[in-house]
């Protein structure tokens, strides 16, 4: 028979979508399943500044601090569901590629859990980013919809 995989530290991708939202809360029930670390990662991404707001500092530094923001709203979830080792990872760039090529490796992370698409409502990348990190990760990856 075979058993079920305890994780050790649980990354999730979590933006403020639904599904952003559903991959978090999946997040901190394998952490408390498997009492292991939970650690969230936000991403301020290329395409959430036009060329003008990406030029302009304020509109740069808004945009950071909403992403840290919620970052911060996050790990206070995963806190007040019972959970004490969060860690928080604010990160600006292409999510998939950054996962696989950084953040999983550096947070030590064994198992990654995202939602099936981001909050961009048309992209051209549509659920790329999901489908980059199931097909490219070392890991054990959930997608959740």
């Amino acid at each position: 028979m075979v058993e079920a995989k305890r994780f050790k530290n649980v990354l999730v991708a979590v933006d403020d979508s639904d599904l952003g939202q559903l991959a978090l809360v999946n997040a901190i029930h394998q952490a408390q399943e498997d009492d292991a670390q939970l650690s969230i990662v936000s991403f301020l991404e290329p395409d959430q500044l036009n060329t003008f707001e990406a030029l302009d500092k304020d509109k740069v530094e808004n945009a950071q601090n909403k992403v840290k923001n919620d970052l911060k709203q996050f790990q206070a979830q995963a806190e007040q569901a019972g959970l004490s080792a969060v860690q928080p990872i604010y990160a600006e760039g292409e999510p998939g590629e950054m996962l696989v090529k950084h953040i999983i490796s550096d947070s030590g992370a064994d198992l990654v859990v995202m939602g099936a698409h981001s909050k961009q409502g048309v992209r051209k990348y549509f659920g790329s980013q999901s489908k980059y990190v199931a097909n490219n990760a070392d890991v054990t990856v959930m997608i959740v919809r």
